[in-house]
Order: structure tokens, then sequence, then C-alpha cells
């Protein structure tokens, strides 16, 4: 199962993305040297982890998940939809509302973000727990 980017290679992303949102997938992939496929699923796996650490806050790590969908979803147009990248988008997507029968006390992230990551997370390192605050 892949891995997340190192710390230099996440701020590089970051950056990048932070700089122009519009930045080609491809820009980023060929400077890093590794496949589009990879590159979306360490990232996410890597936004995933600076929520669920407490190093970001959702509002950041929603946004980063925002921008990339739209090559999460043009890759899956030619193949298989890159996992986890797309499922950790839609746990970023559930925390963006209250469902209905939502408790309007508790953060929509806290309920239906956190609990996610953690399980795609834990899924990622081979049962290890733990990740969550």
């Amino acid at each position: 199962m892949a891995t997340g980017l190192s710390d230099a290679n996440l701020d590089y992303v970051l950056g990048i993305i932070q700089k122009n949102p519009n930045t080609e997938l491809s820009v980023m992939c060929e400077h890093l040297q590794i496949d589009s496929r990879d590159l979306l699923n360490q990232l996410a796996i890597s936004v995933a982890r600076l929520f669920i650490t407490g190093a970001r806050d959702f509002h950041y790590c929603d946004e980063v998940m925002n921008i990339v969908i739209r090559d999460i979803v043009d890759l899956s147009l030619h193949a298989d939809m890159p996992q986890p990248a797309f499922s950790i988008y839609q746990a970023f997507d559930a925390g963006e509302y209250w469902h209905s029968g939502d408790d309007r006390n508790v953060f929509p992230w806290e309920k239906w973000t956190r609990p996610e990551l953690d399980r795609i997370l834990c899924e990622v390192n081979g049962g290890v727990t733990g990740l969550s605050k």
C-alpha cells in the first residue's frame, strides 16, 4: 500500500498547490519522479495524517483535497479510481456539512471525517491504530 510523501516532497507539493491550484499534476510528477496515481495517493495519505495529527486544520486539508479531486477523477476516466485518494477525498467531503439528524454542537468533520480517516489510515498502516488525537 502507498505511504505518505516525505516532509520535503509534501512541502513542495503543498507549496505548488498553494501558489497555483491549477498547476498541472504532470509538473509535480516530473519534479518528484513519481507517477500521477502514486502522487495523488501519497498526497492524500499525507493530508489525512496532517488533519488526524492536528498539524493542519480541517479547512486547510479539505481545500487541498478539493483542489486535487479534478486530477483524481481525470485519472479514473482511463483506469481504476486512485485509492485511497478518492476515499480520503470523500471523507473530507462528508465533513463539509451537517448531515440530516446531526447534533449542531458537533462539528461534521469530527463526526464524519475523523473516524473515516482513522479507518483508512489504519488500512494503509496495516492495522496500526492510534493516529487520532
